[in-house]
């Protein structure tokens, strides 16, 4: 579990925790703002069940709001007391200013009576009461909240206005799994409605990226000898910039001269630190001990001897090295990453041997290898995608500009699998190196139950999503995927279409249902 959602974890369960118990005609939201004294100067309604016998619960959307009222079922010529809570879908905020307007219609939309809330109680929540229309009968219940320019109305159907008494009204379908407002809008959360998206039969296939053909700097050994690196050290994966040194190529004459003065280098090295110890050792000694003055001067001595020895075995070994004895510096090609090496550190080389390639951030091959048998055409391509495991959500390389090299797919009769090229250009993110899954749609799209990819939550090995039956009830769902884009997966079964899904949030829902509770709707 990461850091990040063990946070949501652990604030949704601090949320349950603190949500209320049940009661025999509900359960209380306490302290989130439902229930138990929190109605600012509106009061509080508790449940509307026993203050009026009948409450009605709605839930409705538009294309960027969602609403959620509660209200006490209306009775002809008296107050009622609703709770509406509004949300922008775009970002899951919770409306914190604006009006909420309320309005009884008769049969042809004539109104009969309309009354605005001018503020919200607190977050998201307009909390108050309003009149009834003076005559019982049914009426259209309709609602419209505005924030300078920002509008939506809602038809929340036809409401009964009882004469004495609160009339009973159908329920709203319920889900299982209750998940507050005011913890939906603390956490990253959203919806969708499921819809029909063009989708093709889709193929997949694990890849790894390369340098595109074309788009690699090679060095490679003008004449034979032996590789000495830098202290640059030219290894895979490493960032160069043009024109850096990364080794030196020494003639082949000169061969069994180097590797004798590296023996030389390294044995002064080691006279060197033996020196400084003995040094070291009797400076640390305490003054009038048995040790005489001599001695350390001696030590001394023998420390300056190793010092400049080393250094004469250091500008032996550069004199070889440089260009005046033959030695070739070997240089970064290009700005880039290092995509491979020829040869090791003090490695004989032949001429011509590649010695470093560079690849600058730009086009990349991706070889792939599918393994489930399918059809040989890979023509046209609906759509293509690549995953990479640190990446949130796929890559569409389609819309980038990526292209499948091959036409058709060619099975190897020893691996059972047949190769799949993509070259991708510039852009994409993607370096040689790169492990990334592959999904190609091949053939014309069809129209397709789909639902984005976030909406997928993966519990206990199984897919489920949750579909959103009223404003704080959710239904668990196993469902079976089928074909899949960059954005959106196929749904073959488990949900049906204008069904409204969770597709941002699913897991905090799942952590809602562990709670074990399911909190009323009734404020």
């Amino acid at each position: 579990m990461t850091v990040q959602r063990f946070a949501s974890y652990f604030l949704l369960s601090t949320l349950f925790a603190c949500g209320g118990h049940p009661s025999e005609h509900g359960h209380s939201h306490g302290g989130d703002g439902h229930g138990d004294g929190d109605h600012g100067d509106h009061g509080d309604h508790g449940d509307h069940g026993d203050a009026e016998g009948e409450s009605i619960a709605v839930t409705r959307w538009t294309e960027g709001h969602e609403l959620f009222v509660e209200l006490d079922a209306p009775v002809a010529g008296k107050p009622f007391a609703y709770h509406a809570h509004v949300t922008r879908l775009v970002d899951n905020h919770a409306a914190d200013s604006g009006t909420l307007d309320i309005r009884f219609e008769e049969e042809g939309g004539a109104a009969v009576l309309s009354h605005t809330d001018e503020a919200v109680a607190r977050a998201g929540i307009f909390a108050a009461t309003a009149p009834a229309p003076t005559k019982p009968g049914s009426y259209r219940l309709r609602f419209r909240y505005t924030d300078g320019e920002e509008q939506a109305e809602w038809d929340a159907g036809l409401v009964q206005v009882g004469q004495g008494a609160g009339i009973a009204h159908p329920a709203e379908d319920e889900g299982e799994i209750a998940f507050l407002k005011e913890s939906q809008w603390q956490v990253p959360f959203g919806v969708a409605v499921a819809t029909e998206r063009p989708l093709a039969e889709q193929l997949r296939a694990a890849g790894v990226v390369r340098s595109a053909p074309g788009n690699t700097a090679v060095v490679a050994a003008p004449v034979e000898g032996m590789l000495a690196w830098s202290d640059a050290l030219p290894v895979v994966g490493r960032t160069v910039t043009r024109g850096e040194r990364l080794a030196t190529l020494v003639p082949a004459g000169a061969a069994q001269h180097w590797a004798n003065l590296q023996s030389d280098l390294a044995t002064a090295r080691i006279d060197r630190e033996l020196a400084e110890a003995t040094v070291r050792r009797l400076e640390g000694l305490q003054p009038g001990s048995l040790v005489p003055t001599r001695r350390s001067d001696e030590a001394r001595a023998d420390l300056a001897r190793a010092a400049e020895q080393l250094l004469a075995a250091e500008r032996r070994l550069g004199a070889l090295t440089s260009g005046n004895t033959g030695a070739v510096a070997i240089r970064a090609p290009a700005d880039g990453v290092i995509v491979q090496v020829g040869a090791g550190h003090g490695q004989a080389v032949g001429a011509g041997t590649p010695l470093v390639s560079v690849s600058p951030d730009g086009a990349v091959l991706i070889e792939g290898r599918v393994h489930a048998r399918a059809a040989g055409d890979l023509t046209p391509v609906a759509s293509l995608s690549a995953m990479r495991g640190d990446w949130q959500a796929p890559l569409d390389l389609l819309a980038a500009g990526a292209t499948v090299l091959n036409q058709r797919l060619v099975y190897d009769a020893e691996t059972l699998s047949a190769p799949l090229h993509v070259l991708a250009p510039p852009g994409t993110g993607l370096m040689p190196g790169d492990l990334v899954e592959l999904e190609i749609g091949i053939g014309a799209a069809t129209p397709r139950l789909a639902v984005p990819r976030g909406a997928i939550v993966e519990i206990n090995g199984q897919d489920v999503i949750f579909v959103q039956k009223t404003g704080e009830s959710f239904a668990r769902r196993r469902v079976l995927l089928g074909s899949a884009d960059a954005t959106h997966v196929e749904i073959q079964s488990g949900l049906a279409p204008g069904e409204v899904v969770v597709v941002q949030g699913g897991f905090d829902v799942h952590v809602a249902s562990l709670s074990g509770a399911l909190e009323s709707h009734r404020h």
